[in-house]
């Protein structure tokens, strides 16, 4: 077996200055044969076996430091069995009733709808305008001409509100008492009678129905509302202005999430 050594005589030997390996035989003299000073051995031998020796012991005394800590680590995170205690079970909090709930919106068949709302007296505001064009938004059959006319005459408006909204029961399609002699009252109230009273002024009656059912059946029943009010009006509240009566059919616009709310006649006044 030979040993691999090198010679350290940097000032004195070429083999130690140009990094030479000098190849011993085993149990002969560590001495360079250039200069013969004594070599340090870099392979095999003795001293191989005991750098490998030494590694081999630091790997395990490492090792058995890491197995050592980490027990130790693991019996101090633990508790005490005379500390433990126990964790409470969690009581579930009963949740209070929930009175926000939408109750059922349509109203049993023997049971009329609620009676006319007035309306609260208003300037034309941005709001107002709005409201009116997505109604004419909403009407069918309405041609783009029509439509651009409407649009000039609402931007143009000196004032305009909605004076009442008349509830219908599901299927209803004429007004019936007591809302009747509600809507006559209202027509006939200070807050109307400026309107009724000045002839330039134009009623606009439209007419809803909910998306429930048949679309058609629907559009019907929403143009027999619209009339059965515009016919009221001129027959018993004496309204002599003009009176237009638009039938909206099937619509979402009034409450989006509320049928019955869908179901009703809307009186509104224009002052061009």
């Amino acid at each position: 077996m030979k040993v691999t050594a090198k010679c350290m005589n940097h000032s004195g030997c070429l083999k130690a200055f140009r990094g030479e390996t000098i190849e011993l035989d085993k149990g002969a003299p560590l001495v360079c044969p250039e200069c013969g000073k004594p070599v340090s051995v870099t392979g095999g031998g003795a001293q191989s076996a005991i750098k490998a020796v030494v590694i081999l012991l630091g790997i395990g005394v490492i090792a058995l430091g890491c197995f050592v800590a980490s027990k130790m680590l693991k019996k101090s995170g633990s508790p005490k069995t005379g500390d433990a205690k126990e964790t409470p079970a969690a009581v579930a909090t009963p949740e209070p009733p929930n009175n926000d709930k939408p109750e059922k919106t349509d109203p049993p068949a023997n049971e009329p709808p609620p009676g006319p709302v007035v309306q609260e007296d208003s300037p034309v505001t941005p709001d107002i305008r709005k409201e009116v064009l997505a109604r004419i938004d909403e009407m069918p059959d309405l041609t783009p001409e029509k439509k651009d006319r409407l649009y000039n005459a609402v931007q143009r408006a000196r004032e305009m509100r909605k004076i009442i909204e008349i509830p219908f029961g599901s299927g209803q399609s004429r007004i019936q008492k007591p809302a009747t002699d509600e809507v006559k009252r209202i027509t006939e109230s200070p807050e109307v009678t400026k309107f009724r009273d000045d002839l330039t002024a134009i009623f606009v009656v439209l007419g809803f129905a909910d998306t429930k059912g048949n679309k058609a059946q629907n559009y019907s029943i929403s143009k027999e509302r619209a009339n059965s009010v515009k016919d009221h009006l001129e027959r018993n509240c004496n309204v002599k202005n003009i009176i237009h009566s638009v039938p909206m059919g099937s619509s979402t616009l009034v409450d989006r999430n509320n049928a019955a709310k869908n179901r009703i006649v809307e009186i509104w006044t224009v002052l061009p």
